[in-house]
C-alpha cells in the first residue's frame, strides 16, 4: 500500500555549478516522500538559476517553446543541493547531484538569465 506523507522541511542548501562561464544554482523546491510498504519513495522538484561570469551579452533570443539548441558543457559541482525534511517522525537527508548541464548559447529566459538545463540524481538517507 502506498502512502502519501506529510513533509516539513526543516533546512536547504542550495547547490552552486561552474560550467564555462556559467554559475548556475540549483535548490531543491519540493520534496514528496510515500510510505510504499515498509520503505519510503522520495520524490525532489528542483529550481535552476543562472548567470554568465562575463556579464550580460546581446542575446540571440528567448529560450521558451521548442527549437532552441542546447549543447552540452563541461562542469564542476561547487555544492550539492541538500536538505534536511520530516515525515513521520522521521528524519531524511536529501542530496541533489547534477548528471549533465547544457546551455543554449546565445538564449535568455524572460527574466534575462542565460538558457541552461540540468538533469540530476537524488539521494537520500533517514537519521537514526
Amino acid at each position: 500500500m502506498v502512502t502519501p506523507l506529510e513533509v516539513e522541511v526543516v533546512e536547504e542548501q542550495a547547490g552552486e555549478i561552474d560550467a564555462e562561464g556559467l554559475l548556475i544554482t540549483y535548490r531543491i523546491a519540493g520534496v514528496k516522500i510515500a510510505k510504499v510498504g515498509e520503505g519510503y519513495a522520495v520524490s525532489v522538484a528542483t529550481e535552476v538559476a543562472a548567470r554568465s561570469k562575463e556579464g550580460p551579452a546581446l542575446p540571440a533570443g528567448v529560450c521558451m517553446g521548442g527549437g532552441v539548441p542546447y549543447k552540452p558543457l563541461k562542469f564542476r559541482v561547487v555544492r550539492l543541493a541538500r536538505a534536511v525534511v520530516k515525515a513521520e517522525g522521521r528524519v531524511f537527508d536529501i542530496y541533489v547531484e547534477p548528471l549533465a548541464v547544457a546551455a543554449a548559447e546565445g538564449f535568455v529566459t524572460p527574466l534575462g538569465e542565460p538558457c541552461v538545463a540540468i538533469s540530476t540524481a537524488a539521494g537520500w538517507n533517514i537519521r537514526g
